[in-house]
């Protein structure tokens, strides 16, 4: 993949270079960056043209950054300077195989079926025969649910340039479905219990509801909050400055996945937003309502998830329901289920969810928590 002539060319293999990137990624000097700095730097380095477009992807930071803190690091939520080094290639790498699954991934939505797989073959460097390639995708979705996450191709990928790895050399992406269960079982529950959401009460949500609202109707609350969320003062927000105010505001909200969808909905023309990459002034009371809201669809998602791989099978999506106070048979519960999964994979991703209860063709009851 000629990383290390891309990392020459931009500047990050000599150590001079490499201390002036670190001293601008940790501005504060605290020897540590959380995800919203690392993402701020990628942003900057590519709308300043010293990085590449191709390296400014989200699911591939992600990526990088969750294999830096789980594999490389010291298992924390936070990047060190020892560790900058390894955040750097995995900031490559994961930009390059992201470049791959999405030039396969023909319909866009972020996973890859087998008529995908076999098509984009040659994308892969693979010549295989109609059954090899089916075959071969099989060793890839590791489920069984007809489709193949970026997590799952990344572990696929790695798997095939080290074959005789340890099984557990990248126990965060080999398979969503069990990283968790990984390293639990290597770590204990301490070594874990800071990346996984933590069970929230419904109280808690109920009270930080009020709060959001009234500082959503007092006009100087409300631009209390936005010049703090806009520290630089130029009247647009991006997604990193977003991630910050929850981490250090509104610590319940802080979920990425959730964070994600509430920022793609603010500024799309659907939600109100304009449709441009920044939130803006005008904006930002919706954004604060979405960024309650798709928090507190992830709280019950995660909550009815019992084994932590970010998606429901039909037992989980009953769970839900459950959770919901929703009264349904059998019947009523799985076409309600089908209406989600509407590619038929059998299993319900949160973007799913989320489409769910916006088309509000879900359960009264379920649109109630919301609404």
């Amino acid at each position: 993949m000629s990383l290390d002539a891309d990392m020459r060319q931009y500047g990050l293999i000599e150590m001079g270079s490499l201390k002036e990137l670190w001293k601008r990624l940790d501005f504060n000097g605290n020897g540590i960056v959380s995800l919203a700095e690392i993402d701020k730097l990628v942003v900057e380095m590519v709308a300043g043209g010293t990085w590449p477009a191709w390296l400014n992807n989200k699911p591939a930071l992600m990526r990088a950054y969750k294999k830096t803190i789980l594999k490389d690091g010291d298992g924390d939520d936070w990047v060190q300077k020892r560790e900058f080094h390894a955040l750097l290639l995995n900031i490559f790498w994961f930009n390059k195989l992201w470049q791959i699954f999405e030039a396969v991934d023909t319909g866009s939505d972020r996973r890859i079926d087998v008529r995908e797989f076999q098509a984009g073959l040659s994308k892969m460097g693979l010549s295989l025969s109609d059954q090899e390639a089916q075959q071969e995708f099989a060793k890839i979705d590791g489920n069984h649910g007809g489709q193949v996450l970026f997590v799952e191709f990344c572990g696929y990928v790695r798997n095939r340039v080290s074959p005789d790895a340890h099984s557990n050399f990248d126990g965060d992406i080999v398979s969503g479905e069990h990283c968790g269960r990984s390293l639990r079982h290597h770590k204990g529950h301490k070594a874990t219990k800071e990346h996984f959401v933590n069970k929230k009460s419904f109280a808690e949500f109920d009270a930080l509801e009020k709060k959001i609202k009234t500082i959503i109707a007092d006009h100087k609350k409300l631009m209390e909050l936005w010049h703090r969320i806009d520290f630089n003062g130029n009247n647009i927000v991006s997604l990193a400055e977003i991630d910050k105010l929850a981490v250090e505001k509104f610590p319940l909200l802080n979920h990425k996945p959730a964070l994600m969808r509430a920022y793609k909905r603010t500024i799309s023309k659907a939600g109100g937003g304009d449709g441009d990459s920044w939130v803006e002034k005008k904006e930002f009371k919706q954004l604060l309502a979405n960024l309650f809201y798709f928090n507190k669809l992830f709280w019950v998602f995660e909550h009815a998830d019992g084994d932590n791989d970010r998606r429901l099978t039909f037992q989980e999506f009953k769970r839900c329901l459950a959770i919901c106070g929703v009264s349904a048979s059998e019947a009523e519960a799985r076409k309600d289920f089908s209406t989600v999964d509407k590619n038929g994979g059998g299993i319900v991703l949160f973007d799913e969810f989320c489409a769910y209860f916006a088309s509000k063709s879900c359960p009264q009851a379920m649109v109630a928590l919301v609404d």
